[in-house]
């Protein structure tokens, strides 16, 4: 019963431990790089009509846009959402990049 007592003892430390980690390595689809507004606003609201559970991440660094979606912690989960957003937005890029684990959690 000790041992199952220490094993608890340390699965409950691993537990708190993974629940503290807010982000981590991963993946997102770039969807534009560019200096129009208007055109950052519409691929914005194009993915957001049709892709309603990948969250954006707008970036601006004088005098670039940069619009990047989703929080993908596998690869694979990652490359069928940019198949998908390839066909609408021909410039989109898959990334490695630092990712919101527990969104990426909620993408199905």
């Amino acid at each position: 019963m000790s041992v199952n007592r220490q094993l608890d003892a340390v699965l409950d430390t691993l537990a708190e431990q993974n629940r503290s980690v807010r982000y981590a390595p991963g993946f997102r689809i770039q969807v534009y790089v560019g200096t129009q507004r208007q055109e950052v606003d519409a691929i914005k609201a194009l993915i957001a009509q049709n892709f309603p559970e990948l969250n954006p991440y707008l970036s601006y660094n004088q005098p670039t846009y940069r619009l990047k979606v989703g929080d993908f912690m596998r690869r694979i989960d990652a490359e069928r959402y940019y198949a998908s957003i390839k066909q609408q937005v021909r410039s989109a890029l898959l990334q490695g990049d630092k990712v919101d684990v527990r969104r990426a959690l909620l993408i199905k």
